[in-house]
Protein backbone atom coordinates (compact mmCIF):
# COMPACT_ATOMS: atom_id res chain seq x y z
CA UNK A 1 0.00 0.00 0.00
CA UNK A 2 3.01 2.35 0.06
CA UNK A 3 2.15 3.74 -3.37
CA UNK A 4 -1.16 4.95 -1.95
CA UNK A 5 0.72 7.51 0.12
CA UNK A 6 1.71 9.44 -3.00
CA UNK A 7 0.05 12.30 -4.83
CA UNK A 8 -3.54 12.09 -5.95
CA UNK A 9 -4.69 11.88 -9.56
CA UNK A 10 -6.79 9.76 -11.84
CA UNK A 11 -4.07 9.40 -14.47
CA UNK A 12 -2.65 5.96 -15.11
CA UNK A 13 -1.11 3.91 -17.94
CA UNK A 14 -3.22 3.12 -20.97
CA UNK A 15 -2.74 0.41 -23.54
CA UNK A 16 -4.84 2.29 -26.08
CA UNK A 17 -3.55 3.62 -29.35
CA UNK A 18 -4.33 6.80 -31.20
CA UNK A 19 -7.64 6.60 -32.97
CA UNK A 20 -9.03 3.75 -30.89
CA UNK A 21 -9.05 1.13 -33.61
CA UNK A 22 -11.56 -1.09 -31.84
CA UNK A 23 -15.10 -0.07 -32.69
CA UNK A 24 -17.32 0.93 -29.78
CA UNK A 25 -19.89 -1.70 -30.67
CA UNK A 26 -17.38 -4.43 -29.90
CA UNK A 27 -16.52 -3.06 -26.45
CA UNK A 28 -18.73 -5.27 -24.26
CA UNK A 29 -16.38 -6.48 -21.55
CA UNK A 30 -17.66 -5.25 -18.22
CA UNK A 31 -17.16 -7.34 -15.08
CA UNK A 32 -13.72 -8.97 -15.11
CA UNK A 33 -11.12 -9.99 -12.59
CA UNK A 34 -7.62 -8.96 -13.62
CA UNK A 35 -3.98 -9.68 -12.91
CA UNK A 36 -1.89 -8.02 -10.16
CA UNK A 37 -0.94 -5.11 -12.40
CA UNK A 38 -4.53 -3.95 -12.27
CA UNK A 39 -4.31 -3.59 -8.49
CA UNK A 40 -1.68 -0.94 -9.07
CA UNK A 41 -3.69 0.68 -11.86
CA UNK A 42 -6.86 0.74 -9.78
CA UNK A 43 -5.01 2.25 -6.85
CA UNK A 44 -4.04 5.04 -9.22
CA UNK A 45 -7.60 5.41 -10.40
CA UNK A 46 -9.57 5.44 -7.16
CA UNK A 47 -7.04 6.44 -4.55
CA UNK A 48 -5.80 9.14 -6.87
CA UNK A 49 -2.17 8.19 -6.49
CA UNK A 50 0.69 8.42 -8.93
CA UNK A 51 4.40 7.86 -8.94
CA UNK A 52 6.68 10.76 -9.67
CA UNK A 53 6.87 11.51 -13.40
CA UNK A 54 10.00 12.56 -15.19
CA UNK A 55 10.83 16.24 -15.42
CA UNK A 56 9.73 16.36 -19.03
CA UNK A 57 6.09 16.36 -20.01
CA UNK A 58 4.39 12.98 -19.94
CA UNK A 59 1.55 13.23 -22.49
CA UNK A 60 -1.33 10.81 -22.77
CA UNK A 61 -0.05 7.62 -24.46
CA UNK A 62 -2.68 7.85 -27.20
CA UNK A 63 -1.54 11.28 -28.32
CA UNK A 64 1.40 12.33 -30.45
CA UNK A 65 2.97 15.37 -28.83
CA UNK A 66 6.25 17.21 -28.57
CA UNK A 67 8.00 18.49 -25.47
CA UNK A 68 7.78 22.11 -26.57
CA UNK A 69 5.37 24.57 -24.99
CA UNK A 70 3.16 24.47 -28.10
CA UNK A 71 -0.01 22.61 -27.12
CA UNK A 72 -2.59 21.51 -29.68
CA UNK A 73 -6.12 22.14 -28.32
CA UNK A 74 -7.61 19.43 -30.55
CA UNK A 75 -5.08 16.94 -29.25
CA UNK A 76 -6.00 17.79 -25.65
CA UNK A 77 -9.73 17.47 -26.23
CA UNK A 78 -9.30 14.20 -28.09
CA UNK A 79 -7.03 12.82 -25.38
CA UNK A 80 -9.84 13.44 -22.90
CA UNK A 81 -12.71 12.21 -25.07
CA UNK A 82 -10.94 9.08 -26.31
CA UNK A 83 -10.54 7.98 -22.71
CA UNK A 84 -12.66 8.31 -19.57
CA UNK A 85 -13.02 12.07 -20.03
CA UNK A 86 -15.82 11.27 -22.49
CA UNK A 87 -18.01 10.26 -19.57
CA UNK A 88 -17.48 13.68 -18.01
CA UNK A 89 -17.93 15.66 -21.20
CA UNK A 90 -20.97 13.82 -22.58
CA UNK A 91 -23.53 13.85 -19.80
CA UNK A 92 -21.51 14.01 -16.57
CA UNK A 93 -21.58 10.30 -15.79
CA UNK A 94 -18.24 11.09 -14.12
CA UNK A 95 -18.17 14.50 -12.41
CA UNK A 96 -14.41 14.76 -13.05
CA UNK A 97 -11.77 13.17 -15.28
CA UNK A 98 -8.05 13.86 -15.02
CA UNK A 99 -4.65 13.06 -16.46
CA UNK A 100 -5.19 13.45 -20.21
CA UNK A 101 -2.18 15.77 -20.10
CA UNK A 102 0.60 15.32 -17.56
CA UNK A 103 3.67 17.38 -16.86
CA UNK A 104 6.07 18.35 -14.12
CA UNK A 105 8.57 21.05 -13.24
CA UNK A 106 11.56 21.61 -11.03
CA UNK A 107 10.54 23.41 -7.85
CA UNK A 108 13.92 25.14 -7.49
CA UNK A 109 14.04 26.32 -11.12
CA UNK A 110 10.43 26.28 -12.29
CA UNK A 111 9.44 26.60 -15.93
CA UNK A 112 5.65 26.73 -16.05
CA UNK A 113 5.33 27.88 -19.65
CA UNK A 114 3.80 24.60 -20.75
CA UNK A 115 1.25 24.71 -17.94
CA UNK A 116 0.30 28.19 -19.14
CA UNK A 117 -0.05 26.89 -22.70
CA UNK A 118 -2.17 23.92 -21.63
CA UNK A 119 -4.46 26.14 -19.57
CA UNK A 120 -4.95 28.41 -22.59
CA UNK A 121 -5.67 25.44 -24.87
CA UNK A 122 -8.24 24.08 -22.40
CA UNK A 123 -10.29 27.25 -22.88
CA UNK A 124 -12.44 25.42 -25.41
CA UNK A 125 -13.68 23.24 -22.52
CA UNK A 126 -14.52 26.14 -20.20
CA UNK A 127 -18.14 27.22 -20.42
CA UNK A 128 -21.43 26.91 -18.52
CA UNK A 129 -21.32 23.10 -18.83
CA UNK A 130 -17.65 22.24 -18.15
CA UNK A 131 -14.69 23.60 -16.27
CA UNK A 132 -11.23 22.52 -17.45
CA UNK A 133 -7.91 23.48 -15.93
CA UNK A 134 -4.52 22.20 -14.79
CA UNK A 135 -4.14 20.84 -11.26
CA UNK A 136 -0.73 21.49 -9.74
CA UNK A 137 -0.26 19.04 -6.88
CA UNK A 138 0.61 20.34 -3.44
CA UNK A 139 3.27 17.78 -2.66
CA UNK A 140 6.61 17.72 -4.45
CA UNK A 141 8.68 14.55 -4.84
CA UNK A 142 12.46 14.90 -4.93
CA UNK A 143 12.21 18.53 -5.97
CA UNK A 144 9.68 17.90 -8.75
CA UNK A 145 6.03 18.98 -8.68
CA UNK A 146 3.47 17.32 -10.95
CA UNK A 147 0.62 18.87 -12.89
CA UNK A 148 -2.33 17.21 -14.64
CA UNK A 149 -5.09 18.50 -16.88
CA UNK A 150 -8.64 17.83 -15.74
CA UNK A 151 -12.21 18.51 -16.83
CA UNK A 152 -15.29 18.78 -14.61
CA UNK A 153 -18.98 18.62 -15.45
CA UNK A 154 -20.42 21.49 -13.43
CA UNK A 155 -23.94 20.13 -12.83
CA UNK A 156 -22.75 16.61 -12.09
CA UNK A 157 -20.24 18.00 -9.59
CA UNK A 158 -22.83 20.15 -7.82
CA UNK A 159 -25.34 17.33 -7.61
CA UNK A 160 -22.73 14.88 -6.31
CA UNK A 161 -21.70 17.32 -3.58
CA UNK A 162 -25.33 17.82 -2.59
CA UNK A 163 -25.84 14.04 -2.46
CA UNK A 164 -22.78 13.59 -0.21
CA UNK A 165 -23.25 16.75 1.80
CA UNK A 166 -22.19 15.11 5.07
CA UNK A 167 -18.74 14.41 3.62
CA UNK A 168 -18.16 17.76 1.90
CA UNK A 169 -19.69 20.22 4.37
CA UNK A 170 -16.97 19.88 7.05
CA UNK A 171 -14.51 21.10 4.40
CA UNK A 172 -16.64 24.14 3.64
CA UNK A 173 -17.53 22.73 0.22
CA UNK A 174 -21.02 23.36 -1.10
CA UNK A 175 -22.65 22.80 -4.51
CA UNK A 176 -21.70 26.39 -5.38
CA UNK A 177 -17.99 26.08 -4.57
CA UNK A 178 -15.78 26.68 -7.60
CA UNK A 179 -14.52 23.41 -9.14
CA UNK A 180 -10.85 24.45 -8.95
CA UNK A 181 -11.17 25.14 -5.23
CA UNK A 182 -12.70 21.71 -4.65
CA UNK A 183 -9.90 19.97 -6.54
CA UNK A 184 -7.27 21.86 -4.53
CA UNK A 185 -8.94 21.01 -1.20
CA UNK A 186 -9.22 17.30 -2.00
CA UNK A 187 -5.52 17.17 -2.90
CA UNK A 188 -4.72 18.42 0.60
CA UNK A 189 -7.08 16.20 2.57
CA UNK A 190 -5.83 13.48 4.94
CA UNK A 191 -5.29 10.18 3.15
CA UNK A 192 -8.61 8.39 3.77
CA UNK A 193 -10.66 11.51 3.06
CA UNK A 194 -8.57 12.15 -0.05
CA UNK A 195 -9.36 8.64 -1.33
CA UNK A 196 -13.06 9.16 -0.68
CA UNK A 197 -13.07 12.63 -2.20
CA UNK A 198 -11.42 11.47 -5.41
CA UNK A 199 -13.69 8.41 -5.54
CA UNK A 200 -16.75 10.66 -5.53
CA UNK A 201 -15.19 13.12 -8.00
CA UNK A 202 -14.29 10.32 -10.43
CA UNK A 203 -17.82 8.94 -10.44
CA UNK A 204 -17.40 5.50 -8.90
CA UNK A 205 -20.44 3.86 -7.29
CA UNK A 206 -20.77 4.60 -3.58
CA UNK A 207 -20.26 0.96 -2.65
CA UNK A 208 -16.93 0.91 -4.54
CA UNK A 209 -15.73 4.08 -2.81
CA UNK A 210 -16.69 2.65 0.60
CA UNK A 211 -14.91 -0.62 -0.12
CA UNK A 212 -11.71 0.98 -1.34
CA UNK A 213 -11.40 3.38 1.57
CA UNK A 214 -12.19 0.72 4.17
CA UNK A 215 -9.79 -1.78 2.59
CA UNK A 216 -7.03 0.81 2.39
CA UNK A 217 -7.37 1.66 6.06
CA UNK A 218 -7.53 -2.04 7.00
CA UNK A 219 -4.32 -2.72 5.07
CA UNK A 220 -2.50 -0.51 7.57
CA UNK A 221 -3.27 -3.21 10.15
CA UNK A 222 -1.74 -5.93 8.01
CA UNK A 223 -4.77 -7.23 6.14
CA UNK A 224 -3.87 -8.86 2.82
CA UNK A 225 -5.19 -6.86 -0.10
CA UNK A 226 -4.99 -7.17 -3.86
CA UNK A 227 -6.43 -9.22 -6.73
CA UNK A 228 -7.54 -12.65 -5.62
CA UNK A 229 -7.05 -11.71 -1.97
CA UNK A 230 -9.87 -9.30 -1.27
CA UNK A 231 -10.93 -7.85 -4.63
CA UNK A 232 -11.58 -8.00 -8.32
CA UNK A 233 -12.23 -5.18 -10.78
CA UNK A 234 -14.96 -3.72 -12.93
CA UNK A 235 -13.86 -2.01 -16.16
CA UNK A 236 -15.85 0.51 -18.18
CA UNK A 237 -14.45 0.55 -21.76
CA UNK A 238 -13.35 3.75 -23.48
CA UNK A 239 -12.79 4.52 -27.15
CA UNK A 240 -9.05 3.91 -26.86
CA UNK A 241 -9.02 0.84 -24.62
CA UNK A 242 -11.36 -1.68 -23.01
CA UNK A 243 -9.77 -1.63 -19.58
CA UNK A 244 -7.55 0.26 -17.17
CA UNK A 245 -8.98 3.76 -17.63
CA UNK A 246 -12.39 3.77 -15.89
CA UNK A 247 -11.85 0.94 -13.41
CA UNK A 248 -12.88 0.29 -9.81
CA UNK A 249 -12.37 -2.41 -7.19
CA UNK A 250 -15.09 -4.56 -5.62
CA UNK A 251 -14.97 -7.46 -3.13
CA UNK A 252 -14.36 -10.97 -4.47
CA UNK A 253 -17.92 -12.02 -3.68
CA UNK A 254 -19.43 -8.91 -5.26
CA UNK A 255 -22.69 -9.31 -7.16
CA UNK A 256 -23.27 -6.58 -9.72
CA UNK A 257 -25.64 -3.98 -8.34
CA UNK A 258 -28.13 -1.79 -10.14
CA UNK A 259 -25.55 1.02 -9.88
CA UNK A 260 -22.91 -1.14 -11.58
CA UNK A 261 -25.26 -2.20 -14.37
CA UNK A 262 -26.62 1.27 -14.96
CA UNK A 263 -23.12 2.78 -15.10
CA UNK A 264 -22.01 0.21 -17.68
CA UNK A 265 -25.16 0.53 -19.79
CA UNK A 266 -25.09 4.32 -19.85
CA UNK A 267 -21.38 4.36 -20.67
CA UNK A 268 -22.00 1.98 -23.56
CA UNK A 269 -24.62 4.30 -25.05
CA UNK A 270 -22.34 7.32 -24.72
CA UNK A 271 -19.34 5.49 -26.19
CA UNK A 272 -21.31 4.27 -29.21
CA UNK A 273 -22.64 7.77 -29.93
CA UNK A 274 -19.15 9.26 -29.68
CA UNK A 275 -17.70 6.65 -32.03
CA UNK A 276 -20.33 7.55 -34.63
CA UNK A 277 -19.38 11.24 -34.55
CA UNK A 278 -15.67 11.19 -33.84
CA UNK A 279 -14.54 11.23 -37.48
CA UNK A 280 -16.23 14.61 -37.96
CA UNK A 281 -14.53 16.20 -34.95
CA UNK A 282 -11.77 17.87 -36.95
CA UNK A 283 -10.99 21.01 -34.96
CA UNK A 284 -11.27 22.05 -31.30
CA UNK A 285 -14.37 24.20 -31.62
CA UNK A 286 -16.27 21.69 -33.72
CA UNK A 287 -15.28 18.90 -31.34
CA UNK A 288 -16.48 20.89 -28.34
CA UNK A 289 -19.77 21.66 -30.08
CA UNK A 290 -20.35 17.98 -30.89
CA UNK A 291 -19.54 17.01 -27.32
CA UNK A 292 -22.00 19.64 -26.06
CA UNK A 293 -24.66 18.05 -28.25
CA UNK A 294 -23.85 14.66 -26.79
CA UNK A 295 -23.99 16.17 -23.33
CA UNK A 296 -27.49 17.54 -23.95
CA UNK A 297 -28.53 14.12 -25.19
CA UNK A 298 -27.13 12.12 -22.28
CA UNK A 299 -27.51 14.42 -19.27
CA UNK A 300 -31.02 13.03 -18.58
CA UNK A 301 -29.50 9.56 -18.12
CA UNK A 302 -27.41 10.78 -15.22
CA UNK A 303 -30.32 12.53 -13.54
CA UNK A 304 -33.12 10.06 -14.05
CA UNK A 305 -31.75 6.87 -15.58
CA UNK A 306 -33.90 7.45 -18.67
CA UNK A 307 -33.94 10.14 -21.30
CA UNK A 308 -33.87 11.17 -24.96
CA UNK A 309 -30.78 9.18 -25.91
CA UNK A 310 -31.67 8.17 -29.47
Amino acid sequence: MNHLERRCTEAHPSNGTAGGATAAASKRRRFTATNPLTWFVTALVLAGCTTSPSRTTVPDPSATTTTTTAVDPLQLVRAAADHEGLYTLAGGLKPMSSGFWRGSFDVEDPDVSEITAVRASLGVLRNDVWHADVQVFARADEGTRSAHAYVIHRKALSQMIERHESFWSPWGITPGTHPAEIVAIVDRMPRADRWRGYGYLFGYPDHAVDFFVEAGVAADDGRAVGPGKDREFIHIPTHATDSGRFTYAVPLDHVATMADRRLAEHADLILAAYAERRAGMLDPQRTAEELLRLNARFEPLRRTGVGPVR
